[in-house]
């Protein structure tokens, strides 16, 4: 781990239904050396230079919160938060991890997904420290030459995040920046998600590297 780059709040989103992957919840699965989807996204998570990670977690879930309960070498840097109203779309728990970094008063957010756990600390760092030193507007990882996750947000958009709803997260305010967004070119490997029974079977014979 880095040194932790102060005001940086960075949120797994870890609240959606995972439909598409049967009555296997995707953040459960295994990689090949056993460990869960979304600890493996939290660990490269929590390995970076976010001052503070907070996992978003739907109601009645307790399998989903037992994994970062169980991370508890992490102390205070690590919290967790259940979003309610997760049913209602990827807005909700975008809503509370904007509220928390308000709360906060953070200066950036680093938005991590969930189902992403190949995503390196060293992008993640790379996305922080871009998004600090130039304090642009936001910082995204280049997918296909556009915008993609994980994404830094600086805290001046803050309440315009907060209007975004339903299903959706800040694609509509990425499109509307245009230009001022700022882009890191990074593996296109490295942004796949794993929300179907085949990636799943794929990810089940992976053993990603620790960070």
């Amino acid at each position: 781990m880095v040194a932790e780059l102060a005001g940086t709040l960075a949120i797994v989103l870890a609240a959606g239904q995972s439909s598409r992957t049967g009555a296997q919840h995707k953040l459960l699965a295994p990689d090949a050396t056993g460990c869960p989807m979304l600890a493996r996204t939290l660990h490269n998570t929590l390995c970076s230079a976010a001052a503070h990670v907070l996992v978003l977690l739907p109601p009645d879930r307790s399998d989903l919160a037992a994994i970062p309960h169980a991370m508890a070498a992490y102390g205070t840097r690590l919290s967790t938060r259940q979003v309610d109203n997760a049913a209602s779309g990827l807005s909700a728990s975008l809503h509370a991890g904007v509220r928390a970094a308000q709360a906060m008063q953070a200066s950036s957010l680093l938005v991590c997904l969930g189902d992403m756990p190949l995503v390196p600390t060293h992008l993640l760092n790379a996305l922080l420290y871009e998004q600090h030193t130039t304090q642009a507007p936001v910082v995204a990882a280049q997918r296909n030459g556009r915008p993609g996750n994980p994404v830094v947000w600086s805290s001046t958009l803050f309440t315009q995040l907060l209007t975004v709803t339903g299903d959706q997260g800040g694609r509509q305010i990425l499109r509307a920046l245009g230009p001022a967004v700022r882009l890191l070119p990074a593996p296109a490997d490295l942004l796949e998600d794993f929300d179907t029974p085949d990636r799943l079977a794929q990810f089940a014979r992976m053993a990603p590297p620790a960070c």
